[in-house]
């Protein structure tokens, strides 16, 4: 597990690089990643339909559309999509860089969003700004060669 106050390496937080997108886990600037740690928390056959999703949709041509019991759009405003299997949700959004960056999971508690849902989704909201203003001021990611 990745410790207090340092930033992850490209090891720790990359989840999957397909052929047309990189899947990412979203690190806080004190380098917990929130999503990764539900993930663990998870039982095998949770973690691995997650990764069945992401590996379909990072190796599939660009402007694959998943099913929404899938994949689906969850804030347009802004522009936060959930994985959507069994139970969990993670909320992610996509780069420029055609990244989809995982900011935090939650197990959902009914077919409609709750207070609980609400807040997980304002908190993928925040972390997306986070994450795109480290990206500006050039600190969440090591220089790429």
């Amino acid at each position: 597990m990745i410790s207090s106050n340092r930033r992850p390496n490209q090891d720790d937080f990359v989840l999957y690089v397909g052929t047309t997108i990189r899947v990412e886990w979203y690190y806080m600037p004190n380098g917990r990643m929130p999503a990764l740690e539900h993930f663990l928390a998870l039982p095998q056959l949770d973690q691995e339909r997650l990764l069945k999703i992401v590996e379909y949709l990072a190796n599939a041509p660009l402007g694959t559309r998943l099913a929404r019991s899938v994949y689906r759009i969850e804030d347009a405003a802004n522009k936060i999509y959930a994985f959507k299997p069994r139970d969990e949700r993670y909320f992610n959004f996509i780069t420029d860089e055609r990244r989809i960056i995982i900011t935090n999971a939650y197990r959902k508690h009914s077919q409609k969003m709750g207070k609980v849902d609400v807040e997980k989704l304002k908190t993928a909201i925040a972390y997306r700004r986070d994450y795109l203003q480290r990206v500006g001021n050039g600190t969440y990611y090591e220089s790429e060669t």
